[in-house]
């Protein structure tokens, strides 16, 4: 399963090697050396985006945020869009601190097949003017663990993918020469210098921390967004849920889903389809909202053409047929699986 939030990390303690590297070259040339080293192992593609922020000498303000830059590994243009974005600003001359977040492709081994995953690592680099730096990786995949974040045990999934975890952690301590250190425990696993330790043997229902707390924290963070004058649906229900798939170019995104029992309805965005597709939630909840706001029930909000509610930028289509769900905790495990 794929989760909006990390389900651990790793970090490298850095410094500056004395070379002169301007702070800006450094923190690309950080930045691609990881990605490279899971890209060596098989672990992630060569196609990413990067956000990149550029704070100002006293450490806290931001003078410069730049979101979504696409980058790739190879080539002879490696590194030189995100060089043009950083020196173009101004701003580097007089930064305390530059980070640049990748958001990086995978591979993920299901018995015979791979599965592809639009973000599965988010690289940091973190350099600052002093020469320290911290690198840090972070996974949103569970198929390097003992059970899957359902609670259920998979050892044939972790024995595919643990070790090319542990090779990919090994590759990056070698380049940075550094030792790694493993993150907090978080709410899903608990990372160790070569991957994730094992979790206890127990009830499924103890270990389900995708339903304990990716789904309210992923619920709660996107009708955050949403304004705060609009009527909003129940995002809860205990009842049938009808529901339908939503594509972009093609490709699954998503679920619109209804029950008029309980007035709810929502988006469950397809975390494997990256940050495209929490966009899209965010875009599909504030659909629902203004027909809500129009007087329409749960399941006409969810056939009404994006014209009839102002949304003349819809990029996403609803595809295929109506579909039943016995609850909603069916459509909401659909949604993370790859």
């Amino acid at each position: 399963m794929i989760t909006t939030h990390p389900v651990g990390g790793w970090f490298w303690e850095t410094r500056d090697d004395g070379s002169g590297e301007e702070l800006s070259a450094h923190c690309v040339r950080e930045s691609l050396m990881v990605w490279r080293s899971l890209i060596a192992v098989g672990v992630a593609g060569g196609v990413a985006r990067a956000d990149v922020t550029i704070r100002a000498e006293d450490g806290g303000s931001i003078d410069l945020t730049r979101t979504g830059v696409d980058v790739t590994a190879r080539g002879a243009d490696v590194g030189r869009e995100l060089l043009r974005v950083l020196d173009s600003t101004g701003h580097v001359e007089h930064a305390a601190l530059l980070t640049i977040d990748l958001s990086v492709p995978g591979t993920i081994l299901r018995a015979e097949r791979t599965v592809d995953v639009e973000k599965m690592f988010l690289i940091s680099v973190d350099t600052w003017a002093s020469g320290a730096g911290t690198v840090s990786l972070h996974t949103f995949a569970d198929a390097w663990m003992s059970h899957d974040l359902r609670g259920h045990k998979q050892p044939d999934i972790q024995a595919a993918n643990a070790p090319r975890l542990t090779a990919a952690l090994r590759e990056i301590t070698s380049v940075l020469g550094v030792d790694v250190v493993p993150g907090d425990a978080t709410s899903f696993g608990v990372p160790t210098v070569s991957g994730f330790k094992d979790l206890p043997d127990e009830d499924p229902d103890l270990l389900d921390s995708w339903y304990m707390f990716e789904i309210p924290r992923r619920t709660d963070r996107l009708r955050a967004l949403l304004p705060m004058d609009l009527p909003q649906f129940s995002a809860e229900t205990q009842g049938q849920v009808d529901y339908m798939e939503v594509t972009a170019d093609g490709k699954l995104v998503g679920f619109v889903w209804a029950a008029d029992s309980d007035d709810a309805a929502g988006f469950e965005p397809y975390t494997p389809a990256g940050d495209l597709a929490c966009e899209i939630a965010e875009h599909w909840l504030l659909r629902l909202s203004k027909a809500k706001a129009r007087g329409l029930s749960p399941s006409q909000a969810m056939r009404v053409p994006a014209s009839d509610v102002g949304d003349t930028a819809a990029i996403s289509t609803v595809t295929g047929a109506l579909r039943h769900a016995k609850t909603l905790e069916e459509v909401q495990d659909l949604s993370g699986r790859e």
